[in-house]
């Protein structure tokens, strides 16, 4: 209804102009020298309207074509990166099948269809190190580097992986250490370099990583505390040849919550009863047993080369009766009854060290003391006894560590 009410109105209008038109005419003149023009005015006002409306069809025209063109480029690029993701993905699953020839040339077939090919380069450099073809790598890393520099903290971490993997452990710390320049509480960084320390047994440099750990909160402060314990540990079992006055230097730049800590104590006092003095190594061990059990401690004092036997098993009958018929401690009080010549005392401490199950040095000990009491059969059965025990103790430890590899990658883990 309201279309041919609208349609009427323009009818209306149009007849009512119409007729002005015709009973007026009315004209247009336009004078330029040497020109002139005169047309009607109906005339001049149509030629406007229908040049207005040939500019209007041009310019939408004009639009619709950069449409059109903006639509097919668009089309073009969504299909060259539909290549590439293609060609990228066939790269991925040809690495992951461990097809490296492929999965190089996949990865290299979509760097020029791409937007961003630095996982091309990225995946080709690991299928080209599987290959064994190190030169390649390095050249697609620094082709990474150069077309995505802003992405060189992850670059950076591929390399020092692939360096790792190669057991390229200086190149690889290098890496990492440029890294931590620019990123120095990254988690991957410093886990990698915790490794690659631990593998070279690098062990002054994981100390100076712990408080880089800690603040990245790598390490909870149990582990933290079990870390640097370990750290210790190690730094003096690899002292073999270090003087006493280097031990001491070592010994007292420890943090002292460090030289309380038992298992830190046995692994120096191991390197002190190297040299004549022991006065140090026993106040250390009765010092720590007054607080904490440590078998180790136990041992090496029982090993100590004593004048007064009586004083030290007083001292190691004080610890039975404060830690209980620990195994270690009835072989000790079992020694040193054999050197008073306690010989009664000596077979019990035996028979109860050997009752808490199958100790070989227990067995060999009282085997001797037998032997030396021309008990030889009895001193057999024991000799016997201990090896059979030595052999179940191996056959365990070759069950528990089928391979000699290095566990110390793990030992605070």
């Amino acid at each position: 209804m309201r279309r041919l009410i609208l349609f009427l109105a323009l009818l209306i209008v149009s007849v009512w102009l119409g007729l002005k038109v015709v009973h007026h005419p009315g004209f247009l003149l336009l004078v330029y020298q040497p020109w002139m023009v005169q047309m009607p005015l109906w005339f001049a006002l149509l030629s406007l309207i229908v040049a207005f409306l040939v500019f209007y069809l041009l310019i939408d025209s004009i639009d619709r074509f950069h449409f059109l063109v903006f639509r097919v480029k668009n089309w073009l690029r969504f299909r060259r990166e539909q290549q590439s993701y293609s060609k990228t993905q066939q790269g991925l699953s040809y690495l992951i099948e461990g097809r490296w020839e492929k999965a190089e040339r996949s990865f290299l077939g979509g760097v020029n269809q791409t937007v961003d090919p630095m996982i091309n380069y990225l995946g080709a450099a690991k299928a080209a190190q599987e290959q064994k073809a190190y030169e390649r790598r390095d050249q697609y890393i620094q082709k990474a580097y150069h077309v995505a520099p802003h992405s060189a903290l992850a670059i950076g971490l591929t390399q020092a992986e692939l360096e790792w993997e190669q057991n390229q452990l200086e190149h690889a710390i290098a890496t990492l250490n440029h890294l931590r320049q620019k990123s120095p509480r990254h988690p991957r960084i410093l886990k990698l370099l915790e490794k690659i320390y631990a593998r070279l047994g690098d062990w002054q440099n994981l100390l100076l990583l712990l408080p880089s750990l800690r603040k990245a909160k790598l390490l909870t402060v149990d582990e933290a505390e079990i870390f640097e314990k370990n750290m210790y540990c190690e730094i003096l079992m690899h002292m073999n040849t270090a003087s006493l006055d280097e031990l001491h230097h070592v010994w007292h730049d420890m943090p002292r919550a460090i030289r309380k800590n038992s298992d830190v104590v046995a692994a120096y006092v191991k390197q002190i009863l190297r040299f004549p003095e022991t006065k140090e190594a026993e106040d250390l061990i009765r010092k720590t047993l007054k607080y904490t059990w440590h078998p180790t401690l136990v041992t090496l004092y029982g090993s100590l080369p004593f004048t007064q036997l009586n004083r030290q098993l007083v001292v190691v009958g004080a610890w039975l009766k404060i830690y209980g018929p620990h195994p270690e401690l009835l072989l000790v009080l079992g020694k040193l009854c054999v050197r008073v010549q306690l010989w009664g005392k000596a077979k019990d401490y035996f028979e109860r060290c050997l009752a808490t199950g199958p100790y070989p040095l227990a067995s060999l000990e009282y085997g001797k003391l037998l032997e030396q009491l021309h008990e030889k059969d009895e001193a057999l059965k024991k000799y016997k006894e201990g090896l059979m025990g030595l052999a179940v103790k191996e056959s365990e430890l070759a069950a528990k560590y089928p391979s000699s590899i290095n566990t110390i990658n793990t030992m605070y883990k």
